[in-house]
């Protein structure tokens, strides 16, 4: 598998993340938001902004600003008509509008998130077309404009639609919304169409999509072998989209014959067309484009097609959406490349080093064996893998290796360099269990045949992920005897393939007389020294020298630190090289030669660092005694427990897997992020992060998906605390399938083999939590300790609105107590009821109405912008809606 663009590594962190897909993904600068946010409400504070309102917006809080209003458009607007845009950060309206909107959506914290808009805002103006004076419309339209400056993504387009207000038609201001629009959309120029193509409209803006379409399916025609032809892909997507005809207007951009064609094709399909068949068939396509490194191209046909189903359903009109939202498998893509890419981590066997061999009785080759090799290799250490070169391209006959490691060691630049000594015909075959996956076993079985039959003898076969098949409950064991048997039929095949660090066992677990078929190799963590080397090749590839001092720092620095989620191994050390290449440039004056030195490498590194203090915090959470109480029983037992050790008394081994019951908005999760920290200080978690996760993340969609899930998500949460809300579900009969069962029986093994380096915290309501941990004999014993979080009293309740307003820089008069304490009265306490989500809410409630009264002042001073008083309180706190799709 061809290693995922660097480019696109940002998809698999944590890290808030705006990712529009003809820009790529963008890291959001902590804080920006905000300053947006505020720049808008500086805007709309302005007095020629005062009485220009409406009562008919019905997503914006009433009577809404009319600059509001087209801020809302312009926003949806920004990142491209029908563009997808994706990640964490990917709800644009709802965290910059946020304070004005009378509905804002949950806020996700998911970079697998994405959304598209089939906004109408065409410049000058939209809902501000209601303002009498229209040069001053026109001219706050600008100012929309102005203070969205800074969003990296839509920078281009904003800045194009910037000229073209900076320099207007000649033309008259009163005319018609459409006119205007029509006026100002002829005067852009060439290169505000190139940014803005939507300005041509609707048929320009579908020649340009289609443009965009052709160019990334004929370069995925050109990495996949057997790809559809361009014309089958568009008639199957619009018959994809619900259309009961092609378009006639298709008929300008496709030209008179590729139009006949698509038409003749969708009229001779569409009665026995299957949706779902399609979007797995186009799942399928991109996943091999996509491990054949072709990401970037997978990225924009998703694109093209999604805004292609919007200009088609749209006309002969602008572009627009109807139907369901799944036209184009964007979910399964976006799933596909963080199941392929995202690392996985597992723990070495002992047993392994001592028992498995490389082939026969033959021992495993040692560093002092290798070290007179002349192999020519870019491997840093790993002295199996070199010695394996070594020996297969000196022997005669097919090549079968079996490259066994953790993630970042070393494997796949072995497989590169491998194939490249090899000089077989064709470029290596990649593939992973992935692309098997949910397939019917015979058509899985077929796939495979034809793959090796093709690579025979022309090329290396590369099998990423070889245990993964093992690790199946569906078809991979029987996959693995399928290969088994092609190793014979095949004798002129040459085989590489990848497993981690304990695959091998699993591999023969599943099939015992395969491994024996390979010749094995291990890699192993980085040694110090190693890791200086790591560090500076890194550091050389950005054009740059090290110093001795630095290089050895930067090595001593990267053993010592526990991997977080992708950072590990290899990324490890080119993540420290970009952070010591910055300070170096930050220190040496232009055109000075730039070199890294021992400054210039920190002094502590890694995800998890901070400085504050998690025990501290803790203690300054509202109410919660009884659970700080037992957290604090917790890290007494940790530290006694450490202190018997120095003394070397026997120490002994808890369980700290926890159950979490309480209702909703009682802190759960932010007490597991504490405690994640909190352990992570004690010395019990290597790095102290935290993983949410849900039923979804568990369960898979078909037999055998549910325990990889399952392990890749444990991965994920090693050396930290993996937090499962609502772990109830997996149990609830309501559900038809039963894999969460599977998903249980998965987790309770992995809990035990990770027990050293992972917490698990599973949460819910107390009573359904009670049930879930009967449902398999493992639970109970597994989680010892159950922390209840009760709800809050109206004191605490209280003193939970005070601390949120003062964390947005607001006081509360002496009469928001009592107003607080009665509207609490007057408010049901069910099991829905939110607690502190309830107190956010009342807040975000009265700041809207605080800021209705004093932008109704003549001259507000700064108490009364600083200050809530009762008269602000709502009589009760709009309620956020659960909502499940993703569209703004």
């Amino acid at each position: 598998m061809v290693p995922l663009p660097e480019h696109l590594e940002l998809l698999l962190t944590d890290e808030p993340v705006l990712d529009v897909y003809a820009y790529g993904p963008w890291r959001v600068p902590d804080g920006l938001f905000e300053e947006i946010t505020d720049r808008i409400d500086g805007l709309l504070a302005d007095p020629r902004c005062a009485d220009l309102t409406t009562d008919d917006h019905k997503l914006l809080t009433l009577p809404a600003s009319l600059v509001a209003a087209d801020l809302y458009q312009i926003i949806g607007f920004l990142p491209g008509v029908s563009a997808i845009r994706a990640g964490s950060q990917c709800q644009l309206t709802d965290r910059l509008l946020r304070r004005h909107l009378s509905d804002p959506a949950v806020l996700t914290t998911s970079n697998t998130w994405w959304n598209t808009s089939t906004n109408l805002w065409r410049p000058p103006l939209d809902w501000l077309i209601e303002v009498p004076d229209r040069e001053l419309a026109i001219r706050l339209a600008r100012d929309c404009l102005a203070v969205l400056e800074g969003i990296e993504p839509i920078e281009g387009r904003r800045r194009a639609l910037l000229r073209l207000f900076d320099d207007p038609p000649d033309c008259d201001v009163n005319l018609s919304k459409s006119g205007l629009r029509t006026r100002w959309a002829a005067h852009a120029d060439d290169d505000i169409l190139a940014e803005v193509p939507e300005l041509a409209g609707p048929v320009g803006y579908l020649e340009w999509v289609w443009s965009g379409f052709r160019a990334a399916t004929d370069h995925l025609a050109g990495v996949v072998r057997h790809s559809r032809l361009v014309g089958t892909h568009l008639s199957r997507l619009l018959l994809q989209c619900g259309l009961d005809r092609v378009p006639v207007e298709l008929s300008v951009v496709l030209g008179e014959d590729l139009y006949k064609e698509v038409s003749a094709r969708f009229r001779r399909e569409r009665s026995g067309f299957r949706a779902s068949a399609w979007q797995e068939e186009i799942r399928l396509w991109l996943a091999e484009a996509l491990v054949e490194g072709a990401a970037d191209a997978c990225r924009a046909w998703l694109d093209m097609a999604t805004r292609m189903v919007a200009c088609a359903q749209g006309l002969p009109g602008e572009p627009q959406r109807s139907g369901a939202r799944d036209h184009t498998p964007i979910d399964e893509f976006q799933r596909d490349l963080h199941r392929l890419y995202a690392p996985r981590r597992r723990v070495v066997n002992p047993l392994v080093g001592r028992l498995a061999t490389g082939r026969g009785d033959r021992p495993a080759a040692t560093p002092e064996s290798t070290a007179s090799s002349d192999v020519a290799t870019g491997i840093v250490g790993q002295p199996e893998l070199t010695a394996l070169l070594q020996e297969v391209t000196e022997e005669d006959g097919a090549v079968r290796v079996l490259l066994a490691g953790p993630e970042g060691t070393g494997r796949r630049l072995a497989v590169t360099e491998l194939a490249e000594a090899l000089r077989l015909p064709r470029e290596p075959l990649w593939l992973t269990h992935t692309l098997f996956a949910g397939r019917p076993l015979y058509e899985a079985a077929a796939r495979l045949h034809a793959d090796v039959r093709d690579s025979a003898g022309e090329r290396l076969l590369v099998i990423d992920g070889l245990d993964d098949f093992a690790g199946e409950t569906g078809n991979g064991p029987e996959l693995l005897g399928e290969l088994h048997r092609l190793l014979t039929v095949h004798p002129d095949l040459h085989l590489a393939a990848l497993c981690g660090e304990d695959g091998i066992e699993r591999i023969r677990e599943a099939d015992p007389a395969l491994s024996h078929r390979f010749r094995v190799a291990r890699t192993h963590p980085f040694t110090a020294e190693e890791y200086a080397e790591l560090f500076d090749r890194e550091v050389r590839r950005r054009g740059v020298r090290t110093y001795k001092r630095a290089r050895d720092a930067a090595g001593e620095l990267l053993a010592a630190t526990p991997p977080t989620q992708t950072l590990r191994n290899a990324r490890l050390a080119a993540h420290l090289a970009d952070r010591a290449v910055a300070a170096a440039r930050n220190r040496t004056e232009p055109g000075a030669e730039l070199i890294v030195k021992r400054a210039d490498v920190p002094r502590a590194f890694g995800a998890a660092v901070t400085e504050d203090d998690p025990l501290a915090e803790l203690a300054a959470l509202t109410g919660l005694e009884t659970v700080k109480r037992e957290i604090g029983l917790l890290v007494a037992m940790t530290r006694a427990d450490r202190l018997r050790r120095e003394q070397g008394l026997p120490g002994t081994a808890p369980t700290r897997h926890m159950v979490f019951t309480g209702d909703p908005g009682t802190g759960k999760t932010m007490v597991a992020r504490l405690l994640a920290r909190i352990y992570k200080r004690l010395g019990v978690l290597s790095s102290g992060h935290l993983v949410e996760a849900s039923r979804a993340h568990l369960v898979g969609e078909y037999v055998g998906q549910t325990a990889p899930r399952t392990r890749r998500l444990v991965e994920r949460a090693l050396g930290g605390v993996l937090f499962i809300d609502e772990a109830y579900t997996l149990t609830q009969p309501s559900f038809k399938s039963d894999y969460g069962l599977e998903a249980i029986a998965e987790l309770v093994k992995l809990m035990e083999d990770h027990r050293d380096d992972l917490v698990v915290i599973v949460a819910g309501y107390q009573r359904e939590m009670a049930d879930f941990l009967t449902a398999n004999p493992g639970l109970d014993s597994r989680f010892a300790r159950q922390l209840h979080f009760a709800g809050y009293t109206d004191d605490e309740l209280c003193a939970v609105f005070e601390r949120l307003a003062a964390d947005e820089g607001l006081v509360l008069a002496p009469d928001v107590g009592d107003a607080l304490r009665a509207t609490l009265r007057r408010t049901e306490r069910g099991p829905s009821f939110g607690n502190g989500r309830f107190m956010r809410n009342l807040l975000d409630g009265a700041v809207a109405r605080q800021a209705q009264r004093v932008t109704g002042l003549d001259r507000p001073t700064r108490t009364d912008l600083l200050t809530l008083r009762a008269e602000d309180l709502p009589a009760r706190p709009a309620r956020a809606a659960e909502r499940v799709g993703h569209y703004l």
